[in-house]
């Protein structure tokens, strides 16, 4: 096989991938996409938060300053139960410049912001082709890497949501971080990587993913790399000044997370963080190996974990001949499983796995290869097993994650629309008196009320000054009017939910019975708490509920309808699906 003709094939995952990730033009903007729109544009209520080496400030959501936060709360932008000292601010300025350019230059033509999130995507995906040759060598070791790598279905929502662009480009420097090392330490040696350290702290400057190309540079010393142990760990001094320095800048500046069920910081909350760890972790890993996307793992029995732990166990025990014999499998596969423990810090889901994606394609590659050239020193019954293993892993990481990759592309939009952009859109507010609330008891999320706002905004449809959601929809609710000025909510599930909306309150900060917030014409006070999330609580307003300053809507089916509240003690449930509170 001639080297052109590997490269042709590398042309050919390279358009497969690129191929398989174009529904994302049709994904548009969703969530945080509205967000980073009005704080460019500055066409939104949307409140810049104090972001001192950020170009837009997009990705300091709250900066745990509770004046600021008090004032989301009135203008219905966060909800009710949002932690006042939360914080999840992130230092992403790189990413922000190309956002810049999009809601700059094209604000209004998100087709032409998701061509250029793909260019960036077929930039990693060559970039990774490249290092899979550089380790792996000629071999079909390296193109098993690379269609592996092109048809992971980890990259989906980096590729396809807007927002997480910033993982892509993290990933893409984190490649070329590691290529340009290896070329380092097998070239002259000389006590210096210009041009690595330089990639690496493009990489940091671009999202926190970048932070695995220390996994990988651990790996390759480790693992890869030959001579002293002393000199290799050596090698590594520069990535760990550059790191601590980034920390050190990143920390100085205001940025971190504190407070977040979503986003635990390592250095604030070690405690949390590693009893988080061992769950996430193996969700992560049953995402990686097995196909089973990490955020369906809500949905799925708890003794998951221990499937994925013993079939990750049977991988080790099959691939232990190829792990003995070649450096690169123990690299590939050590850097893959280190890269799960910083992605740990938040809620698991497949585009945290996108850094990962790299190792476990290198390491599948010589598996695979070792497999078909029948390499693997396996005999009696683990012949058997080893055939049927390898045969299920080449259906899941090539088939399954072939398939899986088109639809966690448009992910994004099938979750805004079916949660959130009908909604919406269909919310009619333009009539309503200046001076009216308009008050949606219902919605999907109630943590959704600063997106629900920017959608309209970027639709051009009327704003309200501020709105307030009361609770989450998912389960029923049974809403119940005390007297002329109170009302009851009450849902055995909890008002909203603790680990799917817990980015704003971490069960680090729970919710006890008695607690009260006070609103600008709104007192919310907690009656009874299940898991530090409530469960029931009374919503008492400074005006009598039925008077013109308030207009209550509730949920109807993916759309927003006026609701008719019941007479004094009376109840009514609400769900997603009611018809029961529209208006007649």
């Amino acid at each position: 096989m001639t080297s052109m003709a590997l490269d042709k094939r590398a042309w050919c995952a390279l358009v497969l991938g690129i191929v398989l990730a174009l529904p994302s033009l049709w994904v548009g903007m969703q969530l945080d996409d509205y967000f980073h729109w009005g704080l460019v544009t500055q066409r939104s209520q949307v409140l810049q938060t104090v972001s001192p080496a950020s170009p837009y400030g997009l990705f300091s959501f709250v900066d745990g300053d509770p004046a600021r936060v008090m004032d989301l709360m009135n203008l219905g932008l966060a909800p009710w139960w949002t932690y006042p000292l939360v914080e999840y601010a992130f230092w992403r300025p790189l990413t922000e410049l190309t956002h810049g350019l999009d809601y700059s230059a094209w604000p209004h033509l998100p087709k032409l912001m998701h061509v250029h999130s793909l260019i960036y995507f077929g930039l990693m995906l060559w970039c990774g082709f490249r290092l899979f040759k550089l380790i792996q060598g000629q071999s079909s070791a390296w193109l098993w890497a690379a269609f592996i790598f092109a048809l992971s279905y980890t990259h989906g929502v980096p590729a396809g949501w807007l927002a997480n662009r910033n993982a892509v480009l993290a990933v893409l420097f984190v490649v070329l971080t590691v290529a340009s090392h290896h070329q380092w330490r097998q070239g002259s040696r000389s006590p210096l990587d210009f041009k690595s350290s330089v990639f690496f702290t493009l990489g940091l400057l671009c999202g926190e993913m970048a932070v695995t190309a220390g996994a990988y540079l651990f790996a390759y010393a480790l693992m890869l790399e030959r001579g002293a142990l002393r000199e290799r760990i050596y090698s590594l001094l520069p990535y760990g000044v550059i790191g601590a320095a980034w920390l050190g800048m990143r920390s100085l500046l205001g940025y971190g997370a504190s407070g977040s069920g979503h986003y635990i910081d390592l250095l604030q909350a070690p405690g949390l963080f590693l009893q988080m760890l061992v769950g996430r972790g193996l969700d992560l890993l049953g995402g990686l190996f097995w196909m089973v996307p990490p955020e369906l793992g809500s949905g799925l029995p708890e003794w998951r974990r221990l499937v994925f732990m013993l079939l990750f166990a049977l991988l080790l025990v099959v691939s232990w001949p190829l792990l003995k014999a070649d450096r690169r499998a123990r690299f590939w596969l050590l850097g893959a499983l280190l890269c799960l423990v910083p992605v740990a810090s938040t809620i698991p889901h497949s585009r945290l796995l996108i850094a990962a994606s790299v190792g476990s394609a290198g390491f599948m590659g010589l598996l695979f290869s070792a497999w078909r050239n029948g390499e693997l020193a396996v005999s009696g019954w683990l012949k058997g097993v080893t055939t049927l293993l390898v045969g299920v892993l080449v259906v899941l990481q090539i088939g399954l994650s072939g398939v899986l990759l088109p639809l966690e592309m448009v992910s994004m939009r099938l979750v805004g629309d079916n949660y959130l952009n009908s909604g919406a859109r269909s919310w009619d507010l333009s009539d309503i008196p200046r001076k009216t609330t308009p008050i949606l008891i219902n919605p999907p999320l109630s943590s959704a009320g600063g997106y629900i706002n920017g959608v309209r905004a970027y639709d051009g449809l009327p704003v309200a000054s501020k709105t307030w959601l009361l609770a989450s929809g998912m389960q029923p609710l049974t809403l119940t009017v005390l007297n002329a000025y109170t009302l009851d909510l009450y849902s055995e599930s909890g008002l909203y939910d603790g680990v799917q909306e817990g980015v704003l309150r971490g069960p680090q900060v729970p919710f006890t019975k008695g607690d009260s917030v006070q609103l600008a014409g709104m007192i919310v006070t907690v009656m009874e708490v299940s898991n530090g999330v409530p469960v029931r609580a009374r919503f008492q307003f400074s005006s009598p509920i039925t008077s013109d300053l308030y207009q209550f809507s509730h949920w109807n089916s993916g759309n927003v309808a006026l609701c008719v509240l019941p007479e004094k003690g009376q109840s009514i449930e609400l769900r997603l699906d009611s018809t029961q509170c529209a208006t007649p």
